[in-house]
């Protein structure tokens, strides 16, 4: 079996992952391998990008392909929240420009490229099969690939960007504290040829939960309906997400223009969580798996490309020998997720119409009082 020697080993080709290899790789000589699971072939969920990201891909250097791949500028967002009324947040005369829809796939697979363009080892549809850890050595990391087969890979460091299962940071004791436990049901509509449909993304809020809509480029339009447990019990078909998609009014009509694809929705978690601690000595999360975020926010992303930043920053640091690096990251880390769930709580107490629904009734009882509270 094959072994291999680096710096630093990111886990994941998400944003974050990438992000971290990015930044590291631009500002330090330290040596870089991202292993991704995947081949990024397959839909990605997470297609909202909102003006403010740009702050973050002009940091790391990839702005310019960014605006070259070919991702839609949209106009903002829409909303039915806390009346029928559909409100309007354009981004017209945004500071930062345009917000965007994008295509995820090529979105990740376009960073994870310019990873390897400034001299990072890039290995995707790759896993994780087990680790050890080497003390002050730091990891020696089992990988396998259906081609390549078993090979090993030791690093001084490792990062998990991993997302919401944060998989190595839990194999080495961090816990995830999860605030609110929900999941999203997608299903895929394709505009007809020669519509119109708005370049806005709309979020309807509705008993069962809230529904959101955005189109992508190429014409494929994603819709999803966020609930929980309880609010989506025995709402698993096509038939029933259908059903009760015919029951909401502006999105509804705005899909008038789409045909449904016909296959049957995905369920994907969409939990809001945290670790307990987010390093050790020779390791640290980032992005969704250090925090992950309501995904009412539309801040998914930007929140793990700034993460990325930061965890770069922090790395270099701690590597360089300086005291209290992580610490630092960890505690700004916090502080960003506290505020998530200050502004969180704001939104969800303006919706009143359902008091009774279980989904509004489950989220007052997960508001951050109590959670900031533990």
């Amino acid at each position: 079996m094959s072994e291999a020697r680096c710096d630093v080993a990111v886990l994941g080709g998400g944003p974050a992952g990438a992000g971290v290899a990015l930044a590291l790789r631009a500002r330090t000589r330290l040596s870089v391998t991202l292993v991704e699971r995947t081949s990024h072939g397959a839909p990605r969920i997470g297609e909202t990008l909102p003006p403010n990201a740009r702050r973050a891909l002009v940091a790391l250097g990839v702005w310019d392909r960014f605006l070259r791949d070919g991702h839609l500028p949209s106009r903002g967002t829409a909303s039915c929240w806390g009346s029928a009324t559909v409100g309007h947040h354009d981004t017209l005369m945004a500071p930062f420009g345009s917000a965007w829809h994008l295509d995820r796939s090529r979105f990740d697979a376009s960073l994870c490229a310019q990873v390897a363009e400034r001299g990072g080892t890039v290995r995707t549809g790759t896993t994780l099969v087990e680790c050890e850890d080497l003390s002050l050595e730091g990891f020696q990391l089992h990988l396998s690939h259906p081609v390549e087969g078993p090979t090993s890979l030791r690093a001084r460091f490792v990062v998990d960007a991993t997302g919401w299962r944060a998989g190595f940071a839990t194999s080495q004791g961090a816990r995830r504290v999860v605030v609110d436990r929900g999941f999203a049901l997608y299903g895929d509509f394709r505009l007809r040829e020669g519509a119109a449909f708005s370049t806005q993304a709309l979020v309807e809020a509705r008993p069962e939960g809230w529904w959101y809509s955005a189109l992508l480029p190429s014409g494929r339009v994603v819709v999803a309906l966020m609930g929980d447990g309880e609010s989506l019990r025995g709402v698993r078909g096509a038939e029933a997400w259908l059903g009760l998609l015919a029951r909401t009014t502006a999105t509804r009509e705005r899909l008038e223009a789409c045909d449904f694809s016909g296959a049957p929705p995905r369920a994907v978690p969409a939990s809001v969580a945290c670790l307990d601690r987010v390093h050790a000595e020779h390791w640290l999360a980032v992005g969704d798996a250090a925090c992950a975020l309501d995904s009412l926010s539309s801040q998914g992303i930007t929140q793990a490309l700034g993460s990325a930043l930061l965890a770069a920053e922090a790395l270099d640091q701690h590597l360089r020998g300086r005291p209290g690096a992580l610490e630092a990251y960890a505690a700004r880390v916090r502080q960003a997720f506290a505020e998530h769930l200050r502004t969180r709580d704001h939104y969800y107490r303006e919706e009143r119409r359902w008091p009774d629904a279980p989904f509004w009734r489950n989220r007052r009882e997960s508001l951050a009082a109590r959670a900031l509270a533990a």
